[in-house]
């Protein structure tokens, strides 16, 4: 389970990026150049990002917790995957 732990970093890369792709787009298809967004506008970018981020990094989160675990074994990534799409 280490070597997919590494990739959970990816979480906060592809939220960020997601954040500012979509504050970028928000801010220069709906506002004057230099108009800020408010409160809501903020946290509706917050929300979006993160359900993307989650949704995109979840099913190795449960191939990773599934190869950590200590009661089941497995032969490899792969086998994890096929166990759990069966």
């Amino acid at each position: 389970g280490f070597v997919p732990g590494l990739f959970g970093t990816s979480h906060g890369a592809l939220q960020f990026m997601a954040y500012e792709d979509l504050k970028e787009r928000y801010k220069y298809r709906n506002r004057v150049s230099d108009t800020k967004l408010n409160t809501v506008e903020y946290i509706m970018m917050a929300a979006v990002s993160k359900i993307f981020a989650v949704a995109a990094t979840y099913p190795y989160q449960v191939v990773r917790a599934r190869l950590q675990d200590q009661h089941n074994t497995y032969s490899g990534v792969f086998d994890v995957i096929h166990r759990t799409w069966r």
